[in-house]
């Protein structure tokens, strides 16, 4: 795989790991192959032998330990923000970095290009998360007459219940001395959880009105 494929795997497994429908099963394969891209990516950067590339390297090596501690049993990616800011830095700036190095030629083009569709994507997907909250928010905030998409809101509502009530028990089912944190984080995901059905409680009222 080339430099280039490796970003560019990277920058595929960064977005699908923001989804909201990734399973847990699909969270651990990518952080197998993540943790073994990030290495071959590093090499690459430091045989460039500049300051800027040290620096970068060094930053290679913490993400490459924030990744090797996340536990996808116990969180989703997208809740680890130190993870997911470090890891959306360095795409962009390695971006950066072969666009400098290859110069202006068709390939540096292709990257730029590359570059500015991922960061896109990103938003775009981000901007899908705000806008699932703020319907949301809005459904439970004005008395509506039920129509099919209050029924959706519940079933889609009641499948992230589901998924974060069996994060919970695979989470209290793990052998092993738990940390503050993870008991913070136990605790976290409960009080989710109640919201969650609190909600789904409530659009189920409003069905019933129609």
């Amino acid at each position: 795989m080339s430099e280039i494929e490796t970003v560019q795997r990277l920058e595929e497994l960064y977005r699908q790991l923001m989804g909201s429908d990734i399973a847990t099963a699909q969270e651990v394969k990518a952080k197998a192959e993540i943790i073994s891209l990030i290495p071959q990516l590093k090499a690459v950067i430091q045989a460039d032998n500049s300051a800027e590339t040290q620096e970068l390297g060094q930053e290679l090596e913490k993400l490459y330990e924030l990744v090797s501690k996340w536990n996808p049993l116990t969180a989703w990616f997208r809740d680890e923000e130190p993870l997911v800011q470090l890891y959306f830095d360095i795409l962009s700036k390695v971006r950066l970095f072969l666009i400098r190095r290859k110069g202006p030629t068709e390939e540096s083009s292709t990257l730029v290009s590359e570059s500015l569709s991922s960061i896109r994507q990103t938003m775009t997907q981000l901007a899908t998360v705000l806008e699932e909250i703020r319907v949301t928010v809005k459904t439970l905030l004005e008395i509506v007459s039920p129509t099919p998409e209050v029924h959706a809101r519940i079933a889609g509502l009641s499948s992230r219940a589901l998924e974060l009530e069996r994060r919970i028990t695979d989470f209290e089912a793990v052998n092993g001395a738990k940390t503050e944190a993870d008991m913070e984080k136990i605790q976290r995901w409960k009080k989710d959880l109640n919201k969650l059905t609190k909600q789904i409680d409530t659009l189920r009222k409003l069905a019933k009105k129609g």
